[in-house]
């Protein structure tokens, strides 16, 4: 009976703090049990539009929370170590809301640093009795909203459909201009999400053809902090959306973390500052970068030029296959030396050399492929008929010899 009479107080308090805030302007959404230590969300509402600024409250309801009082008659609410840290790091501002039912009243404190006292055994969080969810704290909690952040503050990288025939999804990779904080990121990624949901981008006509006009019904966002970091697939949060309306069937397996509002799941990377701070102690300077791989590119040259004469002569019929794969043998073993070696430097590849490796690893790529066509096993094996070789080869040369050009074009431009 005890425990009936404890849901009934908690049932009413948090419908007494709805009304309350949805009296200020705000809307109040609550939230499933498994946000641990999150009641609800407040979001401000303007013009009857959706601010996406957002409170996230902790609601307490019954004589029990307002029973012990300090010298000031502020009431003090005493919240486990786990409770705290968890709101600490919350990408919402959390304020703990004590509600008085019999007299429809709710105190209120934001938690932060300065308001969670340790006690040793656990925290302490003073909330003066005249701070009231009423007329005179609505410019209060105002201020403590998550910020409005404009889209100059964020550049989205890359935008990919990855739809299929039972669910509309796209993916998002953002990079943070500049510095940002928690609060900010996660209105970052509402913001991204919620566009990025009315998005009509397809990756190609089938995907329109089953979509056509239709919202999304899944959106990841990957945030990254630097350009250098997406680069390197180093996030330092993601996220998840669903469409309530997309069936449990066809829905992509969640992961743990806080809902930011708009039921988007954020989750922190907890690896990133050392992951971080490993990949940038492997990662060239651009001197030493070039400096390996410009005297690799100088070899492979003089090799493309042996195997693209000798392709030559065997295309016209001046020699047989034999004495091609004879001739450019030796020159196609040491393609396949360099090949391991450019693709597997010990460091990574500096940012403003991003484009430079790339044409390089199509172009070592390409002519490896060569040697691969005509390596003992292949040729055992007989993986291709011998005209096969010949057109594939004469093919990966003409793309190599595209992809030589492009490499001199992207490396004039860092030079």
């Amino acid at each position: 009976m005890k425990a009936q009479e404890t849901n009934r107080t908690e049932r009413r308090g948090i419908c007494i703090t709805g009304e309350l805030f949805e009296a200020l302007g705000f809307a109040f959404r609550e939230q499933p049990v498994n946000d641990y230590g999150i009641d609800a969300h407040a979001e401000l509402i303007k013009s009857e539009q959706a601010t996406g600024q957002l409170l996230a409250l902790q609601i307490k309801s019954g004589v029990s929370y307002l029973s012990e009082r300090d010298r000031s008659d502020s009431f003090v609410f005493r919240p486990d170590q786990d409770h705290v840290d968890y709101w600490l790091k919350h990408a919402l501002p959390v304020l703990v809301c004590l509600c008085d039912v019999e007299a429809r009243k709710v105190y209120w404190q934001i938690v932060n640093n300065e308001t969670a006292t340790s006690t040793g055994k656990g925290y302490k969080i003073i909330i003066p009795p005249t701070q009231l969810v009423d007329s005179s704290s609505i410019e209060p909690l105002r201020r403590l909203l998550t910020p409005v952040v404009p889209a100059t503050r964020y550049t989205i990288f890359k935008t990919e459909d990855v739809s299929h025939g039972t669910a509309k999804r796209y993916s998002f990779a953002v990079v943070i201009n500049g510095t940002a904080t928690k609060a900010e990121v996660a209105a970052i990624v509402r913001q991204v999400t919620n566009d990025g949901a009315k998005r009509r981008y397809y990756r190609n006509h089938l995907a329109e053809g089953r979509w056509g006009d239709s919202d999304a019904h899944v959106v990841w966002t990957f945030i990254f902090p630097t350009a250098e970091d997406y680069s390197r697939t180093i996030w330092i949060c993601r996220s998840l959306w669903i469409s309530e309306n997309l069936e449990e069937q066809f829905r992509p397996i969640g992961f743990k973390g806080e809902n930011i509002g708009d039921n988007i799941v954020l989750e922190w990377s907890s690896y990133y500052d050392e992951l971080s701070k490993f990949l940038s102690e492997k990662v060239y300077s651009k001197e030493q970068y070039l400096s390996v791989i410009l005297p690799m590119v100088d070899e492979l040259k003089e090799l493309f030029k042996i195997i693209e004469s000798n392709l030559f002569l065997y295309k016209n019929n001046q020699v047989g296959e034999e004495i091609f794969i004879s001739e450019s043998m030796a020159a196609l073993k040491r393609v396949r030396e360099l090949y391991r070696e450019g693709t597997n430097l010990p460091s990574s590849t500096p940012f403003e050399c991003q484009d430079v490796s790339s044409k390089f690893q199509s172009f070592i790529s390409l002519l490896d492929n060569i040697s691969i066509y005509y390596d003992e096993e292949s040729l055992n094996r007989n993986v291709w008929s011998k005209d096969n070789r010949l057109w594939l080869s004469i093919q990966q040369l003409s793309e190599a010899r595209k992809k030589i050009n492009e490499f001199e074009y992207e490396l004039l431009k860092i030079r």
